[in-house]
């Protein structure tokens, strides 16, 4: 059993944070169990090639075994909403030895992976920790930093999304609800575990969406720190391809029916070019005629700007769809 001490100042001092590196290490357990998440299967098969287990031989090694736990110095706890991957990288590059030391023989009752144990043997646990950074940098350069606009988008919004529903009805609300597996009593929040783990977050927890985690998650790379992963509200998003052009559609046609369903989540320009193989003008020219039908909102985002499909759009792909079922 799993437990985590979340009493009612813990709670007010809870925060939600997106972490680059989590998400990596999410993404790397999948890579090498890809039957965790079934739903990434597309992803796996297009990413698997392109990285050189070789190359990453001492973070494959840690994320890669049997054991039900990971070294929890790959993902430290994020200190803004959304650090940078080079802040991160670093946290795990400074970790204390003696922490390196104690999680690895945590992972490895008996004895590490000869990848491991040759740089331990070479430069001691602090060598561990800086070469995880570094091929953790490498990892994220092939596996997940082109996609992770994109990514970041859906696990953005399911933060917004819970931060509303939050100030509706309370944080403690939120708690309850971020997966079946987590149960939260008032004062602890347990999941079932193959081990016995009791934590206390100092000052409170710091939680995370993940498209990648197919149930709920716990770091705990320093006294302390507890960070906690569940899984992304509208995940699919992430996963999902763009819905054949079937045909004509009244008055918008079939080009434009195909980009307005691919705005279940929020998207831009490059990104909605890039899925339907459009240019961008082509694009923003549709999303310019969907917006005066009101049919697209869009909002700033950073330095991009984000459309999304309206309730009333929403209702005419319904509508499309029921009748595109009955004439077939």
């Amino acid at each position: 059993m799993l437990t985590v001490w979340v009493d009612a100042e813990r709670l007010v001092n809870s925060r939600f944070a997106l972490s680059r590196l989590a998400e990596l290490s999410c993404a790397l357990e999948v890579l090498a169990h890809p039957g965790r998440a079934p739903f990434a299967r597309g992803w796996v098969d297009a990413t698997r090639p392109r990285l050189d287990i070789e190359a990453v031989a001492l973070v494959h090694a840690l994320v890669e075994h049997d054991s039900p736990y990971v070294p929890d110095f790959l993902v430290p706890l994020p200190v803004a909403y959304e650090s940078s991957l080079d802040a991160e990288l670093d946290a795990v590059a400074a970790t204390a030895p003696e922490t390196v030391r104690a999680q690895l023989a945590r992972a490895f009752p008996e004895k590490p992976p000869s990848a491991i144990t040759r740089v331990r043997d070479r430069g001691g646990y602090r060598a561990v920790a800086e070469l995880a950074a570094a091929q953790l940098r490498h990892c994220w350069d092939v596996t997940l930093a082109d996609s992770w606009p994109a990514l970041r988008r859906v696990l953005d919004e399911d933060v917004r999304h819970r931060a509303t529903e939050a100030a509706r009805s309370g944080f403690a609300t939120i708690l309850a609800g971020l997966h079946p597996d987590l149960r939260w009593d008032g004062t602890h929040l347990a999941r079932d575990a193959a081990f016995e783990l009791a934590l206390d977050p100092v000052p409170g927890l710091v939680l995370t969406p993940s498209v990648f985690l197919p149930s709920a998650a716990v770091w705990n790379a320093a006294p302390g720190e507890v960070l906690l992963g569940y899984p992304a509200r509208g995940r699919g998003a992430a996963w999902s391809s763009p819905s054949p052009v079937l045909g004509p559609a009244p008055a918008l046609g079939a080009r434009r029916v195909a980009l307005l369903a691919d705005l279940h989540t929020p998207r831009s320009t490059s990104e909605l070019a890039t899925r339907h193989r459009l240019s961008p003008a082509t694009v923003s020219y549709h999303l310019t005629r969907l917006c005066a039908d009101g049919l697209v909102t869009r909002r700033q985002d950073g330095h991009s700007v984000l459309y999304s499909a309206t309730e009333g759009a929403r209702c005419l792909l319904e509508t499309l769809h029921s009748v595109r079922e009955a004439a077939t």
